[in-house]
C-alpha cells in the first residue's frame, strides 16, 4: 500500500492555500527587485538615479542575456522591503526611454554553501 503524505490527505483547495501562503511568506522577505523591458541605451547609472528616489539600493545590474537581443533586464537590491516593494508599485508599467517597464519583486537567488572542509 503506497504511503500518502500530510498535504495529499488535504482537500485541494487547502493544498493550494498552504503552498501560495509558504511562497507569499519567502517573498515578503526578498528585497530583490526584477526590471524587464529596459532599453538597450539604458546604463547602469540611468538605472540607479531612477530607482534610487525609492530607498537605498544596495546593487543594480543590468543582465543581457543573449548578445544579439537589444533588450536588458535589471536585478536591483534594496536595503528593506518596504524599499523594494514602493519600487515595484510606482515603477511597474512606466516608460523608461521609450519602453514600457515590468517591475516586480523577485526571490533572492539560492546562496550555495561553499565550505573549504
Amino acid at each position: 500500500m503506497r504511503r500518502v503524505g500530510t498535504m495529499a490527505m488535504l482537500p485541494l483547495h487547502q493544498r493550494g492555500q498552504i503552498i501560495s501562503l509558504a511562497n507569499a511568506s519567502y517573498r515578503m522577505k526578498s528585497t530583490h527587485v526584477s526590471v524587464i523591458g529596459l532599453h538597450w541605451k539604458t546604463d547602469e547609472t540611468r538605472l540607479r538615479d531612477i530607482f534610487a528616489k525609492f530607498g537605498s539600493l544596495k546593487s543594480a545590474r543590468l543582465v543581457k542575456s543573449d548578445p544579439s537581443l537589444s533588450h536588458l533586464w535589471a536585478c536591483l537590491v534594496y536595503s528593506t522591503f518596504d524599499e523594494a516593494l514602493e519600487a515595484a508599485i510606482e515603477m511597474n508599467g512606466q516608460e523608461l526611454d521609450g519602453r514600457l517597464l515590468r517591475v516586480s519583486i523577485i526571490d533572492p537567488p539560492l546562496v550555495e554553501n561553499n565550505s573549504d572542509t
